[in-house]
């Protein structure tokens, strides 16, 4: 995630748990391509040495180039196709309290390993893991969710640590943001409240908050003939601002932010509707953006909703493992 600072704790976590899937992989004795190029890329990534080489695009000129760059090892298990895992340069900027040499020595067998992976080149498989040979990921997550005391976040649904907080018990840690420039930026809506296992009252409040109020104002934004006039105007004044950027000496562009992009933005948007390559901007297109926000605000608040009138009372993952054990003595007494 862009901006985020880890712990060295954070980086050994995902080690293990990496170096664990690489197990189940190696114990069932099938391999994919995607699984080969994933572990095969965390590996060498983890395994790269810090190195200093000249930048062939330095410019003296520009006081932003510099004339050295560096190459770091870094955690790398993200898979394009799959938009999925963490690419994490192993730097103190983005891990303040990083110990390489503690992770070395924690996890000896890293070349073994990448080397037992090679090994496996000639066996593998196109296509995606058999079904029967899948690892128990949720069952896997339940297990850890419970060893560390973890609930699931009513909004976003991931398992995160139970804390007191201000009188408070029991209830969700801080999660979902990011830190950036010295102050942290945001936090999921779920946080602070109970977890979804123990109350529906973090979907409730959001709908409440968040959902109802930005549907009425999106509502009472509906696109009028005004609204594109004015979108028209932004977008010739983007157009004029970019032609008076590509105008600037090479340099002086360099160091220069391009004009922002015109957006259509409604209520509750972080990012607008891109309006830089529309050739013709008119109410009927206006009209269409405005309409699907608007219902995919109206089948959130109903999603959420059925939700809600759905929620029963459950265990945590603690909870549901503890009486699992306490059930299992019971029948082994009997």
């Amino acid at each position: 995630m862009r901006n985020r600072i880890y712990t060295q704790e954070n980086i050994i976590s995902f080690i293990k748990e990496t170096l664990e899937d690489f197990t189940h992989i190696v114990d069932s004795k099938y391999i994919t391509k995607s699984e080969f190029t994933k572990f095969n890329k965390f590996f060498k990534n983890l395994l790269r040495q810090t190195k200093k080489k000249k930048n062939p695009y330095y410019y003296p000129g520009n006081p932003n180039s510099k004339e050295f760059e560096y190459t770091y090892p870094a955690f790398h298990t993200y898979e394009d196709a799959k938009c999925i895992g963490r690419y994490i340069v192993l730097k103190t900027e983005n891990v303040p309290d990083l110990n390489l040499k503690e992770i070395y020595k924690q996890f000896p067998l890293l070349i073994e390993n990448h080397e037992l992976l090679i090994s496996l080149k000639p066996n593998v498989k196109p296509g995606r893991r058999p079904k029967d040979l899948e690892k128990d990921y949720e069952a896997e997550r339940i297990r850890k969710a419970a060893l560390e005391d973890k609930a699931t976040c009513g909004i976003c649904h991931s398992y995160w640590e139970l804390v007191d907080y201000h009188g408070k018990q029991n209830i969700i840690a801080d999660h979902g943001f990011n830190i950036a420039f010295g102050y942290r930026n945001g936090t999921c809506f779920g946080a602070r409240f109970k977890s979804w296992e123990k109350s529906p009252e973090s979907k409730i409040e959001y709908v409440k908050q968040i959902l109802k109020p930005t549907l009425k104002e999106v509502l009472n934004s509906k696109p009028s003939q005004a609204t594109v006039d004015a979108l028209i105007k932004m977008v010739e004044r983007y157009k004029v601002n970019m032609d008076n950027y590509y105008k600037l000496p090479h340099d002086v562009r360099y160091d220069t932010k391009p004009p922002e992009d015109p957006e259509y933005l409604l209520p509750g948007q972080q990012r607008g509707y891109n309006l830089s390559n529309i050739k013709n901007v008119n109410l009927s297109l206006i009209t269409e953006v405005w309409h699907e926000y608007k219902s995919r605000l109206e089948n959130e608040i109903a999603r959420f909703e059925k939700q809600i009138n759905q929620w029963v009372l459950q265990p945590t993952p603690k909870e549901r493992i503890n009486n699992d054990r306490s059930t299992e003595r019971c029948t082994r007494a009997y």
